[in-house]
Parts: C-alpha cells; sequence; structure tokens
C-alpha cells in the first residue's frame, strides 16, 4: 500500500454524539406510537445519508401511522437532535490522543450537513487535526451507504481508493466505504455500540473490527508505520 489515507467518520467515532442522535429519533417514533428494535433501527437508519435518512424515517412513518411526516415535524426532529448535540457531545473515549498520535494524513466523511459538521468538530477542538480534509453528504448527489462521499474525499485528498482506510460505526458507511473500494475498520467504541455491534459491522463487510481507539492506535502503529 502507497502512502495510507484514514477516513475517519465522525458521530460515533470521533465525536460520543450517535447516541444522542438514536435517543433523540429513537423517542420521536415513541411518542408517535411507534416501537423499533434498537438493534435494527441502529442497522438500518443510522449514519444515512440526510437525504436517504429522511426518506427512509417518513416512509416508517407514514406505514406505522398512515401519516405523513410533515415538514414541520422534521424541522423540530432536526432542531431537537442539533441542540441536544451540541449540548451534550464529547469526544469518543481515547479519541484525541489518538489523533494527536497520528503522522497519517487524514479527513472526516460525515454524513452530517457541512456547517454543523465544522461546528461539531470545532466544539471539540477536533478541527486542528483535519485542515480542510472535512467531507459531508451535502457534498455529493447520494449519501451512505452509496460511496459517493468516500470516493469524493479520497479524490480530493489525492489518493487512490486502495490507499484508503475507512474508520466507520455504522452498517450503512461500512458498506459504503467497501463499495468505493477502501480497506473498512467497523469500530465499537462508541457509547452506542451494544452487544453485537461489532458482528453487525462484520456482516456490512467490515474487513476487521475493532473496539477502541487505543487498539485502533496499537494497529495503526504495527500495520503503517513503514508506508
Amino acid at each position: 500500500m502507497a502512502e495510507p489515507l484514514l477516513i475517519f467518520d465522525c458521530d460515533g467515532v470521533l465525536i460520543d454524539s450517535e447516541v444522542i442522535y438514536l435517543d433523540v429519533e429513537l423517542t420521536f417514533l415513541r411518542d408517535l406510537g411507534i416501537s423499533v428494535d434498537w438493534a435494527t433501527y441502529v442497522r438500518e437508519f443510522m449514519a444515512l445519508g440526510p437525504a436517504e435518512w429522511r426518506i427512509k424515517y417518513a416512509g416508517l412513518i407514514l406505514r406505522e401511522t398512515g401519516e405523513p411526516l410533515l415538514d414541520a415535524g422534521f424541522e423540530k426532529l432536526k432542531a431537537e437532535s442539533r441542540r441536544r448535540v451540541a449540548e451534550g457531545m464529547k469526544p469518543v473515549e481515547g479519541a484525541q490522543a489518538m489523533l494527536e498520535g497520528l503522522t497519517q494524513k487524514r479527513c472526516v466523511a460525515s454524513s452530517t450537513q457541512l456547517a454543523f459538521l465544522h461546528r461539531k468538530l470545532d466544539l471539540v477542538d477536533f478541527s486542528r487535526f483535519f485542515s480542510k480534509g472535512v467531507f459531508s453528504g451535502d457534498m455529493v448527489e447520494h449519501g451512505k451507504p452509496a460511496p459517493d462521499l468516500f470516493l469524493h474525499a479520497a479524490q480530493a485528498m489525492g489518493h487512490e481508493n486502495s490507499d484508503c482506510i475507512v474508520i466507520e460505526d455504522s452498517a450503512n458507511g461500512v458498506r459504503g466505504g467497501k463499495a468505493a473500494g477502501h480497506f473498512v475498520i467497523g469500530f465499537t467504541g462508541g457509547s452506542h455500540c451494544r452487544k453485537g455491534h461489532g458482528d453487525m459491522l462484520e456482516e456490512a463487510g467490515a474487513d476487521l473490527v475493532i473496539e477502541s481507539h487505543d487498539a485502533l492506535s496499537d494497529w495503526i502503529s504495527a500495520e503503517l508505520r513503514a508506508a
């Protein structure tokens, strides 16, 4: 492998915000009388591109209630998610030390809309690690699990697809990374990762599953120092 490019997802990998999103989204459904199994929701809905997520989420509500998700309801849900995330997010345990120890090129590829993605990285002081390597799902036509975002990030950073390593905590992100031709590490160090999360990532196609940033740092040291 030539010099590798590390492509990090943000929520649930760098910032421990995925658990907040999941709580808000599932609470919204419960308030409508819709019960969804946690593992099923995580596998099918988590980390979808914004457009893809809204279509799927609205479709679930329509099937279960017979009522559409109106713009007002969607905007209320979006505002609550952003408020809760901005107030309660923190780095995933070990993420800062891992980033401080990196010498490899790296970037972020997240489904979050670009302005809020920058805000989140600023709030945990992680923007300093990525410079211009911040890529959002609203930069491409199709969000995760399509490969578009990963392909865009690799091209923008000047890397071949075969030289990229994706670190993802979601099945949809893993699928997107594999579809882009990248090596994909499934990451289970976020607080939203329950029993069986690693198995789900393996089933989605992850080449390797790593449970913490300490373990990720060790893997990078062992596998990539010579690259």
